[in-house]
């Protein structure tokens, strides 16, 4: 073990290595998420106005 002064340990060490030492971490990737999870089952049909048939749209009412 070596000693070291006062002076030794408060000033900051010069970083080890070939390159510089970046200031921040580079982030980890993550998978993204699904905004929402894809139902196992369709939900509910949509409710047909009365005396339609299914699949058609009732025609616009024409302007007065």
């Amino acid at each position: 073990m070596t000693l070291m002064t006062a002076d030794a340990m408060t000033t900051e060490r010069e970083p080890k290595g070939p390159g510089p030492v970046p200031s921040e971490p580079e982030p980890v990737p993550r998978d993204p998420v699904p905004a929402e999870p894809e139902p196992d089952e369709p939900g509910p049909a949509p409710t047909e106005p009365p005396g339609t048939k299914p699949g058609t749209h009732p025609a616009p009412e024409p302007p007065d």
